[in-house]
């Protein structure tokens, strides 16, 4: 253990301290841009949104919901990267707003499974263009390098997807 130790003392104390970080540095951080790039498409997501009161986040749930009828809550984070924490809040207000349903199956009084309602349908339905464009607007400042782009973002995302507090897990 103390020969480890050691090794890696002298390693650290071998080699030149890193130069303090600077704001330029940070505004050149792959984690700063990334966070940055969310804020972004979070911010052209409700423009195009403006008046269906809906986030990124419920958007996609209703669209697990709709693809996976009676799907558990357990279920819906695995297949949408929701954090578990804040999933029962999410369904709670999709459901007093009538776009879900929640019901208690009988072999299971523990889970509700989660169904869409024709106001959540609708919702889907009538916002096609609205998360086209999104997705156009998002892209369109990289011109032809808008595929390279989604291929090395979502390799990056994939190779990476354990590292989250809600690491997506949806059946392939």
């Amino acid at each position: 253990m103390k020969k480890i130790a050691s090794a890696a003392t002298s390693t650290r104390s071998s080699r030149s301290p890193l130069p303090a970080m600077t704001l330029e540095d940070v505004y050149a951080a792959p984690g700063h841009l990334i966070r940055r790039a969310q804020q972004i498409a979070v911010a052209v997501f409700h423009e195009e949104f403006e008046g269906w009161d809906v986030t990124p986040v419920q958007y996609a749930a209703l669209i697990a919901i709709r693809d996976r009828p009676g799907m558990d809550q357990r279920t819906l984070v695995k297949f949408v990267a929701i954090d578990r924490s804040t999933v029962g809040t999410m369904l709670k207000g999709l459901e007093g707003r009538r776009l879900i349903s929640r019901a208690t199956p009988k072999n299971d009084q523990r889970t509700k499974q989660l169904f869409i309602r024709p106001e959540g349908a609708r919702l889907l339905d009538e916002t096609r263009e609205n998360i086209a464009r999104v997705q156009e607007r998002i892209l369109a400042p990289l011109g032809k390098e808008q595929r390279a782009f989604m291929q090395s973002l979502a390799k990056l995302v994939q190779l990476n997807n354990d590292l989250s507090r809600a690491p997506l897990r949806a059946a392939k």
